[in-house]
């Protein structure tokens, strides 16, 4: 009963948000447009403030674990290679193929990851992202539109412009800043730290509504074989294997929460928006986004279901 309630707890709030955001829309509180402007505002305020203030607070240089930087980033990088090796054999339409290797790879560490494992361990664990998810945040920003851009035959990015798109990130600027601040003992003035730390806790929350609000069932239903396919190895097959790794690594608790918010988590919401503008379509990438935010509640509840049952979390 221990191990359902640990894991219930985990992910009922988060799929609870998501469901209000959809049926707010459904009731005509929300529609589209404001549910977007809603993202909006959690993408470029409200999760930053949050992701600084958490950083800021907490004692970096005693909670950056190496071997875990390192496995979310080589595990990364090897699931990467692995798809662009293997999925252009079974995926000839050179856009979806770059859309099925965005969709597995990038996952919604920020809006999914962050309650998640305040939910497991409080706020304080989710200093144990801070290196990773930094580095994280640079992967995706760099590989995702060349990727995207080498598959579907479009030009090549400009350096310059993926460059500007790296540092202007503002998940990337707010977790830099809160280790800046943190490792260098930076003071913040108290009204500040308070209005920054207020402003930032209805992040995660704002951000989950919206990607309900933006959901639709249609693409559920119409989703083919190529969006179960990429769900399943974003779900279930490379969560699997990256999970088993750091096990026979030694890790426990936290430091597995952390590689769930990496591997078990939905694909990431801009990834449609990126797919979308570069590619010309973005159909494949909406269903892979919305199939793996459905069942990614049933997948990250099992994952810390058994985890917990094993001894491990």
């Amino acid at each position: 009963m221990d191990v359902l309630s640990f894991s219930f707890n985990a992910v009922f709030p988060i799929c609870c948000m998501i469901l209000l955001g959809f049926m707010l829309c459904r009731w005509g509180v929300l529609d589209k447009t404001s549910a977007g402007r809603l993202n909006s505002l959690a993408f470029y305020v409200l999760i930053p403030c949050n992701l600084f203030s958490t950083l800021y607070k907490a004692d970096l240089r005693s909670t950056v674990d190496m071997p875990l930087v390192l496995l979310s980033m080589l595990g990364t990088a090897a699931i990467v290679l692995v798809l662009c090796l293997t999925v252009p054999r079974f995926i000839r339409n050179g856009g979806r193929c770059g859309e099925f290797i965005q969709g597995v790879y990038r996952g919604n560490t920020a809006i999914l990851g962050i309650p998640l494992i305040a939910n497991l361990y409080g706020d304080s664990a989710t200093a144990l992202l801070a290196m990773p998810f930094s580095l994280m945040m640079i992967f995706y920003n760099v590989s995702a539109p060349i990727i995207l851009a080498v598959y579907s035959g479009a030009e090549k990015p400009d350096p310059k412009a993926t460059l500007k798109k790296v540092v202007t990130n503002p998940f990337l600027i707010s977790a830099a800043l809160g280790v800046l601040f943190s490792l260098l003992r930076i003071p913040v003035p108290v009204f500040l730290d308070k209005t920054i730390t207020s402003i930032g806790a209805t992040g995660s929350c704002l951000a989950l509504i919206a990607l309900g609000g933006v959901t639709e069932l249609a693409d559920f239903k119409d989703a083919g074989k190529q969006a179960f396919v990429a769900s399943a190895l974003r779900l279930v097959v490379f969560p699997l294997i990256m999970l088993a790794i750091g096990v026979l690594m030694g890790m426990r608790n936290e430091q597995l929460a952390v590689l769930i918010c990496f591997f078990c988590t939905p694909t990431a919401v801009g990834s449609y928006v990126l797919a979308q503008n570069i590619t010309k379509d973005g159909t494949l990438a909406r269903q892979i986004l919305i199939l793996t935010t459905l069942l990614s509640m049933l997948t990250m509840f099992l994952t810390i279901a058994v985890l917990r049952a094993l001894g491990v979390m």
